[in-house]
């Protein structure tokens, strides 16, 4: 069958576009608008070029956009390709080491036609998996914003007025954000009367007399005066800060709750709810987002680790042998699956059991962890693959049985 090798350089509003045949001759160069007019035109060429019989395989280097979308609904393979070998492969063609985006959609085809048996085409996941990869990546960033006011209410209050950060050991909860709303300098804490205090504590807040009692006496230990101007200032930032936590609390919940019930109308949710910790929160939600659900996308367990940067890089030569940390990864697999394995330590056994070996062996806190996120992506490719829910008992037995095999 005939074939075009398209290169695609993406950008914010303009795509330069190459196009080669099978013996490397230029059969199209065109630059594509990212709008409906400059989408349309492209898309009859390739529908054309698709009716007279050409498959249509393109390079990009990016795995995911509208243009990516664009390209895969009409019928075009599409192959990602890793920024850092689109500019290792430049050197082929060029030793100037000029660069422009017509080079780059020429490199990209090129290298398609060339190295094809070393690239994998993208299989993307159905658009249920794809908005659970969303939701989950958006409720990450929606958590990254609170914890930035969380940390500047925190720093501006060790500014100018230590106390409420001593009583309260979480600035998060109601009844924190309420005191400072309500007492929000030196000067009106110490106007506070202790009926006030219990009013505000016990009646609208609910505690108890006992933590009621703890409270006051922290908020009424001495502190070290602060000038008038540096409080009057604070005190303003530390009000706006308040509201926008406000905010980012409640964005959370939501998208917590919307994460949660989204995955649990999935059918990847019956089995993969029951990994430990799995029967509530998105941390388990998280990770099935990364994984997707489009047929044979991870290869093997060993592939997944290395996409979670759960195993390092080993660099041998002769002699030498150095292992590095493994840095080109899914960021966001990685950071969910090395809480995933924080959480699984309360509710799993040989989780704890590996863990505290590998701390024995001298491993530092974080990589005894990535050790064990390695072990449960074994776990969890498995599950993915076969569809099969965790059970903790038949992995133990897994376990001994290994074991004695090894004492054999």
């Amino acid at each position: 069958m005939k074939r075009y090798y398209m290169g695609v350089d993406w950008g914010d509003r303009l795509h330069q576009v190459y196009v080669g045949d099978q013996e490397g001759k230029k059969v199209r160069e065109m630059k594509v608008q990212e709008s409906p007019q400059g989408l349309a035109e492209i898309g009859r060429w390739l529908d054309e070029k698709r009716a007279e019989g050409f498959e249509l395989w393109a390079a990009i280097e990016k795995p995911q956009g509208r243009i990516v979308d664009f390209l895969l609904d009409h019928g075009v393979e599409v192959y990602p390709v890793n920024p850092k070998a689109v500019d290792r492969v430049r050197d082929r063609y060029r030793m100037s080491g000029s660069k422009s985006d017509a080079f780059d959609a020429y490199v990209l085809a090129e290298f398609l036609r060339t190295d094809q048996a070393h690239l994998r085409a993208l299989r993307p996941s159905s658009e249920k998996a794809q908005e659970l990869k969303m939701l989950s990546r958006d409720q990450r960033r929606v958590v990254r914003h609170k914890t930035r006011f969380l940390n500047q209410l925190t720093t501006t209050l060790k500014e100018y007025y230590a106390r409420p950060l001593e009583a309260f050991e979480d600035l998060e909860t109601e009844i924190a954000l309420d005191f400072l709303q309500r007492y929000p300098t030196p000067a009106h804490l110490s106007a506070l009367k202790r009926k006030q205090f219990n009013r505000f504590a016990t009646k609208q807040h609910h505690l108890s007399t006992q933590r009621c009692e703890e409270l006051w006496e922290k908020l009424n230990k001495p502190q070290l005066a602060v000038p008038e101007h540096v409080v009057r200032a604070k005190a303003q930032l530390v009000e706006v800060l308040i509201e926008q936590l406000r905010a980012s609390i409640k964005a959370v919940k939501i998208y917590n709750h919307r994460v949660e019930s989204f995955f649990a109308s999935s059918p990847a949710a019956q089995f993969a709810k029951t990994l430990p910790g799995g029967k509530s929160g998105t941390l388990v939600a998280a990770v099935w987002a990364e994984l997707g659900d489009a047929q044979g996308r991870w290869e093997s367990s060993r592939h997944l680790q290395a996409e979670a940067g759960a195993v390092p890089v080993t660099k041998a030569s002769g002699k030498s042998r150095v292992v590095h940390f493994r840095f080109a990864c899914n960021k966001h697999l990685r950071h969910t699956m090395y809480w995933f394995s924080f959480v699984s330590l309360n509710h799993s056994e040989w989780a704890r059991l590996y863990y505290r070996g590998q701390r024995d062996n001298g491993h530092s806190h974080h990589q005894a962890l990535r050790a064990l996120g390695a072990k449960w992506l074994k776990i969890i490719f498995v599950m993915w693959r076969d569809h099969k829910p965790y059970d903790e008992n038949y992995h133990l037995a897994n376990i001994a049985r290994q074991k004695m095999r090894q004492a054999a």
